[in-house]
Parts: structure tokens; C-alpha cells; sequence
């Protein structure tokens, strides 16, 4: 059995991330079902309405930190915006809504006419429409540009937004959160880059930032599983993902090992969110104006659940090297992050350390030559 130090640590929650990633051909096939709707819709867009639209990822998917969900039935989010490029005078909110429903209800009846073997099902939502395939589904969210919108970063890049609860459109940025996110991890990056390097024949430069995933994007999700398996059946007062997110961010240090930046993070995280006057902020980094805890003053029992889960996350992850053995470990985190994960990462844990102390047996065994006797 080996030791929980920082690296073994290391290694074993590198593992953990990659039982909790979305699988590859699962994820091909989600990227490929947004290609399709993405042309489909520019091209109805501009025979429909002659206008132009684009579709792209925002989200766990844009930023690189999707999990999958801890029901194996369940299927896995992939957030989409729909930006429609007309302004917002000529159109209203329930306008822009029923409009992008027609456009996914003809989608639907073109992929059946196509005979198409995998044809999803429609649903609508309070802001989005939900085209649902097995294994994951697509939010799609209808959203307009902001012409006036004051953004730090990617300003160009604004939306306004429809909610059926909400007269006043609402203002979001996904692209702009997702180039602070980036920039806050801008040498990790590039040190991921570099490994990639060295261990292929592509130059640094070559290799697009989504081929790499950070320490930071890794605790993230080993973050939001450890959430989502405390909030089972309590949707609303689990903590929201852009709060963890962006405390997580705000709390990186930039550090290789991805155990010592989990607890990095739960260490520093709380100490970004400010309160005054007994109101609870967490800044929107590129929109000061808008706070992610804004509903906490409404419904304080959600403040008092991400402090809840920020304690026991505290609890089960900080100081491990400190607790005991990797079979206790292992035993804890079974029921935080789930069986099958956590098994799955100590078997694959276990094979890594066996060829590692097999390498170092090998080269332990090999004889220097004996230089010859000289008198």
C-alpha cells in the first residue's frame, strides 16, 4: 500500500477527474449533433427570417469542466446559445422564444424526413428549449446581441437574453466570462502546452487551448461532482456552477498538482465573497454590476447550503495526507464522489504505480560495468 503523500495524491485525484470526464466518443457525439444543428439553423435562419445566426457552446462546455452525472441513467448538459443577429427593437422576448421553438420543431421533422437514427425530443424551459438525445441533452439558449452592454472583457460579445418570468431582457457574456477564465489560467496553459510538446511533434504554438485541461479545470470538476452527490433531489439549493467556478478561479494558484490545488481552493475560495450589509456578493468578474449570489438574499437557505457544502468539502478533501491510509481514503471518497468513480481511479492508481516500481526495479538491477584493475 503506498503512502498518501502530495504526489501519490496527485496521481490518484488525476485519476478520479478522468472517471468523472465526459468519455470521448460520448462527447464526439454530442459535438457532432451540435455541428449538424448549427448549419441547419444558419441556413433556416436566413431562408426563414433572412437574417444571420450562430450557434456555440457556453457553459461547463466552453469553459472544459462538464462532469458526468452521478445517475448513470442521467444524462449530461452540453449549454448552447443561439444568437439571433437582428436587434432587439424589432422583436420581443416571447417573439425571439417562439421563434427559435419553430425553428427546433421544423429541425425535428427535417431529421425524421432524413430518417435520421437518432432524433431527439423536444422540451421547453424558462429561459431555454431542451433537444434531448440519449445520454446528454442541448440547452438552447435564444439571445440577441448587446448593443449597449459594459463589459471588462469581450465586450463584442454580449447577449441579451429571454426569461418567461423576467419583463426586461436579461445580459449575459459567456464568451467574455470565458476569457477571464482562461486568462486567470494563462501559465497553466502553457505548461499543459508544454507537456503536450515534448510528448508529441507539434510545436507549443500549434496546440489550441482546448486540447489541455488545467489543474484548476480538473478540481472544478472533481468540485461539482462532490456537489452534486451532496445535493441529490435538491435542484434548488444546490450551489450554482458559475459561483463555484468563479470563487474556484479567484482562489487558483497556478499549482501542477492538482491535490494541492484542491485544497488551495477550499481553503481560499470563501475569502471572495464579499458581504455588505448583510448581503452576500459574488462579482461577476467582467460585469461588476451583476452578482451570481444574488438570490441568496431572497432564499438564504442557498447561502447557507454552499457554506454547508463548502464545510464538508473542507472535511473530505483537506489534509488527506494527514488522515490515514489510502484505504481510508478510498472508503471516504466512495461516498462523496461515488463507488464506481473512486474505484475506478484506484484501479488505475494501482496499475500506474505497479509499472513505475517496475521501471525503477529494472533500472536498480542494471550492473554498471567494473572498469578494469589498474595497478
Amino acid at each position: 500500500m503506498f503512502d498518501p503523500n502530495l504526489n501519490q495524491l496527485d496521481l490518484y485525484f488525476n485519476e478520479i477527474y478522468k472517471n468523472l470526464d465526459i468519455p470521448a466518443h460520448l462527447l464526439a457525439t454530442a459535438n457532432q449533433r451540435y455541428m449538424d444543428l448549427a448549419e441547419w439553423l444558419k441556413k433556416d435562419s436566413e431562408k426563414r427570417f433572412n437574417s444571420n445566426s450562430i450557434l456555440y457552446p457556453q457553459g461547463s462546455i466552453l469553459l472544459g469542466t462538464p462532469v458526468m452525472p452521478v445517475k448513470a441513467r442521467d444524462d449530461f448538459d452540453y449549454d448552447l446559445v443561439y444568437l439571433r443577429e437582428i436587434k432587439k427593437e424589432g422583436i420581443t422576448q416571447k417573439e425571439l422564444k417562439k421563434q427559435v421553438g419553430d425553428q427546433l420543431k421544423a429541425y425535428i421533422e427535417y431529421l425524421k424526413e432524413e430518417n435520421s437514427d437518432d432524433i431527439p425530443t423536444l422540451m421547453e424551459g424558462k429561459r431555454c428549449w431542451t433537444l434531448k438525445y440519449p445520454k446528454f441533452h442541448m440547452d438552447i439558449l435564444p439571445a440577441l446581441p448587446d448593443e449597449e452592454g459594459e463589459y471588462k472583457m469581450n465586450a463584442k460579445d454580449g447577449i441579451i437574453i429571454t426569461d418567461k418570468d423576467l419583463h426586461h431582457w436579461q445580459y449575459s457574456n459567456p464568451k467574455g466570462y470565458n476569457a477571464w477564465f482562461k486568462y486567470q489560467m494563462r501559465q497553466s496553459i502553457h505548461e499543459e502546452k508544454v507537456k503536450l510538446a515534448r510528448a508529441s511533434t507539434l510545436e507549443v504554438e500549434e496546440i489550441p487551448d482546448n486540447n489541455v485541461k488545467t489543474t484548476l479545470q480538473r478540481a472544478i470538476q472533481i468540485l461539482k461532482r462532490h456537489r452534486d452527490s451532496t445535493f441529490k433531489g435538491e435542484k434548488d439549493d444546490k450551489p450554482i456552477s458559475v459561483i463555484i467556478n468563479t470563487l474556484a478561479t479567484k482562489a487558483y494558484k497556478n499549482s501542477s498538482n492538482l491535490y494541492q490545488t484542491l485544497q488551495d481552493i477550499l481553503t481560499e475560495m470563501d475569502k471572495h465573497i464579499v458581504e455588505k450589509n448583510g448581503v452576500y456578493i459574488v462579482e461577476n468578474p467582467i460585469n461588476p454590476k451583476e452578482n451570481f449570489a444574488d438570490k441568496w438574499e431572497r432564499y438564504p437557505e442557498r447561502k447557507n447550503a454552499f457554506y454547508s457544502w463548502l464545510k464538508s468539502a473542507k472535511e473530505e478533501f483537506i489534509g488527506l495526507e494527514r488522515k490515514g491510509s489510502f484505504s481510508e481514503i478510498n472508503e471516504r471518497l466512495q461516498k462523496s464522489l461515488g463507488n464506481d468513480v473512486v474505484t475506478g481511479a484506484w484501479n488505475s492508481f494501482e496499475k500506474l504505480n505497479a509499472k513505475k516500481n517496475a521501471l525503477n526495479i529494472a533500472v536498480s538491477n542494471i550492473k554498471t560495468p567494473t572498469k578494469p584493475w589498474v595497478p
